[in-house]
């Protein structure tokens, strides 16, 4: 079981990520997926999106949500990666995101900023 720390959310107290995820997407939570593997779900995978945390390591972990041909249809799942040598699993934390996904994940946020600021506005 991972406990993370997402930034800005849940109070920024350590949550499972199956109840976190499940919360904040509101679809089931059915797993990880391997990095190793990732050319095998390329098929079934809908869209990817981006969760900044600060705890194990502060980045980016990868959320993945499933399409209707797979045999758990509309679920979420997240990236790991092995361990260096070892047989354990660890959850893929990017420092930074790159390129065209820094551009999206920049847009959503700014949306939501302007959406919670008009709110705001409207309550005053």
């Amino acid at each position: 079981m991972f406990l993370i720390k997402y930034k800005q959310k849940f109070s920024n107290r350590k949550i499972s990520i199956k109840k976190s995820l499940e919360i904040i997407y509101n679809l089931e939570f059915t797993g990880f997926v391997k990095l190793e593997r990732l050319w095998w779900w390329r098929n079934f995978i809908e869209y990817t999106t981006y969760q900044e945390i600060t705890y194990p390591k502060q980045g980016f972990i990868t959320v993945l949500r499933l399409n209707s041909t797979h045999k758990h249809p509309n679920t979420v799942r997240v990236l790991t990666k092995q361990q260096a040598n070892s047989d354990k699993r660890e959850l893929l934390v990017l420092n930074k995101l790159y390129g065209k996904e820094e551009e999206i994940y920049e847009r959503k946020r700014n949306i939501k900023e302007n959406w919670k600021n008009a709110l705001k506005q409207e309550i005053c």
